[in-house]
C-alpha cells in the first residue's frame, strides 16, 4: 500500500505539491509558489515574500525544510513556472531536487535575469537532472518522466511506481500546442494499469478559454494581422512563453516582417537550443534584438561583458526601430513599448499600429498598463491566444484512455465537478490521504 497527500492544489490553480509514501519512504512533486488561497481568494504579496507554513504559503509537509530533520527522499519538478517550482529554495539543502535538463535551463535564464528567481542561483547547480523517458530511481520509488505539451519548454508528466502500484502525475499539460501529439500519442499507446490518476483541470471552470482553438491557430492569426499592418505591431506576451515566441517568430517570417525581442528572450532561446535546433533565431532570418539596460547589466553582472558578443550582431537602436516602424513586429517590455511608441508619435500618431495581447486575459484585470498604453496612443487592442492547459476534449480522452481505478482532481477550481465529466473520480481536501 502507498500513500497520495495532495498538500496544496484540491481547490486551487497553482502552488502545487504533491507527497506521496512508501514506508520509510517519501517523495514530493512539485513545491509551488502559490497563486491563490483556497478556492481562488487573493493572497498578499506581503506572505508571498515571507513564505512560511504559519501564513499557507509554505505546504505542511514534515521533514522537507530546513528547521526540521529531512525524511523526505527526493523533490521532483514536474517544469519551469513558479507556481510548481517557486518554492524550491526552501528544501533542506540534504534533500535532493529533481528536474528536466530543460527545466534547469530556463530556471537558470531566470537567475541571471530575475531577482525572484536569482535566490535558486546556488540550488541549481546541486539539482540533480533527468531525461524525459528515461527511468530513475529514489529510495522505494522509480519514476519515469514523460515529455508533456505545455507552455513551460522541458514539461513533464511522471509516472510513479512503488509497491506494485502506480501513480500518474500530469502536472500541466494540453493537447492543442506545438507538441500536441504528445497527448494523442498518450491516448492510442495508453500508460497500462493506474492505480490513480492526478489530472490537472485548469481549464474547467471556464476561466481559461483563449479564443484560438490551437497553437497553430494563433500563428495564423498573427501572421494576417502581420501581413496587412500600415504601422508598428506591439505584441504582449510572456517571455518564458516557447511555443508562443515561436509562434510570433512564424507568423512574422511568414508576413516578412522584423521581429524584435529583447535581451532576455534571445538569451532564453540560446540556451534553450541546445535541445532544439528549430528555435529561433536562424542565420538567414530577421530578427533582432533591442538592449535594454537592465538586461545588459543583469548579463554583465552574472556572465561577464564578452557574453553580450553573442548577440551585438542582431542589435537594433529604438531609432532603427522607428525609422522602419511599418516593418516592426515588437515583443518587448511594456516600459520600452512606451518609450519607443513616444518616439514614433512625435513624427506621426499610431492610429494604424496595432497592439497584440497574447496572455490569458485575467492579466488584463489586474495589470491596467496594457489598455492604458492603447488609450493613449489610441491604437486597438486585439486578443490572439490559447490556453498553455488542456481543455475539456482532451482530458476527456487522456481520462478514458488511461483508465484510472482512482482520478483524483488537482491544479483546478472545478474539482467537484470532475464527477460530472469523468469515471472513478475520488474528491480530496488538501492534506487528505488517499490509500492506494
Amino acid at each position: 500500500m502507498i500513500q497520495v497527500i495532495i498538500h496544496r492544489g484540491t481547490h486551487t490553480i497553482g502552488g502545487s505539491c504533491v507527497e506521496i509514501r512508501s514506508g520509510a519512504g517519501r517523495i514530493v512533486l512539485d513545491l509551488g509558489l502559490p497563486l491563490m488561497g483556497r478556492d481562488g481568494a487573493e493572497l498578499s504579496a506581503e506572505a508571498q515574500d515571507n513564505p512560511s507554513i504559519e501564513n499557507g504559503i509554505l505546504p505542511d509537509v514534515p521533514g522537507l525544510y530546513p528547521d526540521q530533520s529531512p525524511s523526505v527522499d527526493a523533490v521532483i519538478l514536474s517544469h519551469a513556472h513558479l507556481d510548481h517550482y517557486g518554492l524550491m529554495d526552501r528544501v533542506h539543502p540534504s534533500i535532493p531536487i529533481y528536474l528536466s535538463r530543460e527545466s534547469k535551463a530556463l530556471i537558470g535564464v531566470g537567475n541571471v535575469f530575475y531577482t525572484r528567481e536569482r535566490r535558486h542561483e546556488a540550488l541549481l547547480e546541486h539539482c540533480r537532472t533527468f531525461s524525459q523517458y528515461e527511468e530513475f530511481s529514489v529510495g522505494p520509488f522509480t519514476v519515469k518522466p514523460y515529455l508533456a505539451d505545455h507552455s513551460a519548454f522541458g514539461a513533464s508528466s511522471l509516472l510513479v511506481e512503488a509497491e506494485g502500484r502506480r501513480v500518474f502525475y500530469t502536472g500541466d499539460l494540453r493537447g492543442h500546442g506545438r507538441k500536441g501529439k504528445l497527448l494523442k500519442q498518450m491516448e492510442i499507446r495508453p500508460i497500462p494499469r493506474i492505480d490513480c490518476l492526478l489530472m490537472e483541470g485548469t481549464t474547467l471552470n471556464g476561466g481559461h478559454d483563449g479564443g484560438c482553438a490551437t497553437e497553430e491557430k494563433v500563428a495564423e492569426e498573427m501572421c494576417q494581422l502581420f501581413s496587412s499592418q500600415e504601422d508598428a505591431t506591439f505584441v504582449m506576451a510572456a517571455g518564458s512563453n516557447i511555443d508562443r515566441l515561436v509562434s510570433i517568430y512564424r507568423a512574422a517570417v511568414g508576413s516578412g516582417k522584423t521581429l524584435v525581442l529583447d535581451l532576455y528572450q534571445a538569451h532564453m532561446l540560446k540556451q534553450l537550443k541546445k535541445f532544439s535546433e528549430r528555435l529561433p533565431f536562424h542565420e538567414w532570418d530577421r530578427g533582432r534584438i533591442l538592449f535594454i539596460k537592465g538586461h545588459r547589466i543583469a548579463i554583465e553582472r552574472s556572465l561577464g561583458k564578452q557574453a553580450l558578443s553573442d548577440y551585438s550582431s542582431r542589435e537594433i537602436s529604438r531609432e532603427e526601430i522607428v525609422g522602419n516602424r511599418r516593418d516592426m513586429v515588437l515583443r518587448v517590455p511594456l516600459g520600452e513599448m512606451e518609450e519607443i511608441a513616444g518616439m514614433m508619435h512625435q513624427s506621426e500618431p499610431l492610429t494604424k499600429a496595432r497592439f497584440i495581447y497574447s496572455m490569458w486575459p485575467g492579466y488584463l484585470e489586474s495589470n491596467t498598463g496594457y489598455q492604458r498604453f492603447c488609450v493613449t496612443y489610441t491604437i486597438p487592442l486585439t486578443k490572439i491566444h490559447t490556453s498553455g492547459h488542456a481543455y475539456y476534449d482532451d482530458l476527456k480522452r487522456l481520462a478514458e484512455a488511461l483508465k484510472p481505478k482512482a482520478l483524483v482532481p488537482i491544479h483546478t477550481l472545478a474539482g467537484d465537478d470532475f464527477g460530472k465529466h469523468f469515471r472513478n473520480v475520488v474528491r480530496l481536501d488538501d492534506g487528505e490521504p488517499l490509500e492506494i
